[in-house]
């Protein structure tokens, strides 16, 4: 039971979907810009994956489109349309993958444990160990190995001991979009927590599609 108290407050946070709001100078003028979603639906959609502590999917979550507002989509309309719309040539944006997963697994394992301990004692230990972060992490993908049906859709969210030593809490994006005929798939993964203090989910999506456009 003290355990489950504990985790409450993590879980319910984590689960909440009171919008995270990003807010963009200015006018917005990406508007009349016609893009094309061609997400799979479950992309768009929140999602909790286990609340089971043994399984390999506890504490991975989808955030969908109503974590964020504006939604993700518009967000990446408008700052492809400030970096490439001022050329000629009218955009044309595809929208293949846009999905914002949260891998809290290891912070939610550590408070259970230090649940255990109790006290004062478990709830400093617990305290230390989520303050930390992690760096930025930015690749390409490999899009045959995500559209795999073979893996399980919470593994997209998983990190190596090499990129995440500290099993930090992070949020994992992927981006697979064309821009007027060519097409790129990334993947970010960014800390939770920044060092900063700044929103961690802003923080994180901004460097999504910074980095998608970084091809462009």
């Amino acid at each position: 039971m003290k355990r489950l108290l504990l985790l409450l407050p993590l879980l319910l946070s984590a689960c909440a979907q009171q919008p995270t709001r990003m807010d963009l100078p200015g006018t917005d003028e990406s508007v009349s810009v016609p893009i094309k979603d061609l997400r799979p639906k479950t992309e768009k959609e929140n999602g909790t994956f286990s609340f089971a502590i043994t399984s390999s999917a506890y504490g991975i979550y989808r955030k969908g489109d109503a974590t964020l507002a504006p939604p993700m989509i518009q967000i990446f309309r408008r700052l492809v349309f400030e970096k490439l719309g001022g050329s000629a040539k009218p955009l044309e944006i595809s929208v293949y993958h846009m999905v914002v997963y949260a891998n809290m697994k290891s912070e939610f394992r550590r408070a259970a444990a230090f649940a255990a301990v109790g006290g004062a004692v478990g709830g400093a230990l617990a305290g230390a160990a989520t303050g930390s972060t992690v760096n930025l992490s930015q690749s390409l993908v490999d899009r045959a190995h995500f559209e795999d049906e073979e893996i399980d859709e919470n593994e997209r969210a998983d990190y190596t001991e090499a990129e995440n030593p500290e099993r930090t809490s992070v949020y994992v994006i992927y981006i697979d979009a064309d821009i007027n005929g060519k097409r790129t798939f990334v993947k970010t993964m960014a800390p939770i927590k920044t060092r900063d203090k700044q929103d961690g989910y802003v923080a994180a999506v901004k460097s999504a599609i910074g980095y998608f456009l970084s091809y462009y």
